[in-house]
């Protein structure tokens, strides 16, 4: 990984296990492209996708390979792998070991990292990195320059371990949601073609798509999103599922929000979705906490939760316990997130920069 880093081999939208790399960062960088294509009238299709099982599906020679193009030596992968492919498992529980143990039933091995691994988060990476750098290759993605630097900005795919967003979007603004139809099932095929070659799959179920395109509305004299009834309605995106039957992907309204990376979002802003998971939580939280009792020593834990901060947020001279207030803590966060990135040249950063 530190070879990988100081050569720049990762992508900047693959974000899962990587230091200084959060899951919110990326949620963000969803949205600043979403304003990007708001703004511009830009028409894409973006495919929100899962890979089944991906650490335990990879096949050994693909990561073999993969992390030999990463730095690392022949004699280093073949002890690693040699050790997987023959190794006798037992499962490992809370009330001790299995005391039966199985290994693999034929000459062939069993493929994937292996759970409890420390090497799998990386293999997934360097092997993903690869899928991204393909689609790149083959000229998928969105791309929009600067107005103030006339720097290029690029975003083929945004990455949280096996959560990825795969984005096909037009070259100019005269092209319809009609017209990029086949360049979105063709960027579709190939990252599941991709996915399968390493041994993983997409799963139709936690998978699905926006089609998003503009129109003039011209009683209220402003654009609006294309609903499914009139942009490519017979439009079905296809992709091999978890058995290589090939199935439709789930389409989605503009303003349909689905949770990904823990949040609720939508292509058109959604918030009473995220508000409505949110108190769904909280109630399900209450829910389990009620009929329990809580003891001394965790009651100041307790109070200082999220769901009570607000009651509790008052200044210990004022008989409070100094809890910050959840909205100032957002608003901190907010701050926080804004001068990290658009100090630190991050990829977020440059969203943040083509949005102004």
């Amino acid at each position: 990984m530190q070879f990988a880093k100081a050569h720049s081999l990762i992508p900047d939208g693959q974000c899962g296990s990587r230091k200084r790399h959060q899951a919110i960062d990326l949620a963000l960088s969803k949205q600043l492209v979403w304003d990007l294509l708001i703004l511009q009238r830009r028409t894409a299709g973006w495919i929100s996708n899962d890979a089944k099982s991906c650490f335990d599906r990879v096949v050994h020679w693909v990561a073999i390979v993969t992390m030999l193009r990463f730095g690392l030596t022949w004699r280093v992968l073949s002890s690693m792998f040699n050790m997987l492919s023959s190794a006798t498992h037992r499962v490992c529980t809370g009330f001790g070991d299995s005391k039966r143990s199985f290994r693999p039933p034929s000459a062939v091995p069993f493929q994937g990292c292996g759970q409890g691994n420390g090497a799998g988060p990386p293999i997934w990476i360097l092997v993903s990195s690869v899928l991204i750098t393909m689609m790149e290759a083959m000229g998928y993605g969105f791309e929009c320059l600067l107005a103030l630097e006339s720097q290029l900005v690029t975003a083929q795919c945004f990455c949280f371990v096996d959560d990825t967003d795969v984005i096909e979007a037009g070259d100019t603004v005269h092209h319809s949601g009609e017209d990029i139809c086949a360049s979105v099932q063709a960027a579709a095929t190939l990252w599941s073609g991709g996915i399968w070659a390493t041994g993983g799959a997409i799963n139709p179920e936690k998978s699905f798509w926006w089609l998003i395109d503009f129109e003039w509305d011209a009683r209220n004299g402003q654009w609006r999103f294309r609903r499914k009834c009139s942009a490519a309605p017979e439009f079905d995106l296809m992709i091999p599922g978890l058995y290589g039957d090939i199935e439709p992907l789930r389409r989605l309204e503009p303003d349909d929000s689905e949770r990904t990376l823990g949040v609720m979002v939508s292509p058109l802003e959604n918030h009473n979705a995220q508000e409505a998971q949110l108190v769904s939580i909280a109630k399900e939280w209450a829910k389990q906490l009620r009929p329990h009792l809580l003891h001394k020593t965790l009651c100041h834990r307790f109070s200082r939760c999220a769901y009570l901060s607000q009651v509790f947020a008052a200044p210990v001279d004022y008989q409070g316990l100094g809890v910050p207030h959840p909205f100032g803590k957002q608003g901190y966060k907010h701050l926080e997130m804004i001068l990290r990135h658009m100090t630190g040249g991050t990829k977020t950063g440059n969203y943040m920069d083509a949005n102004l």
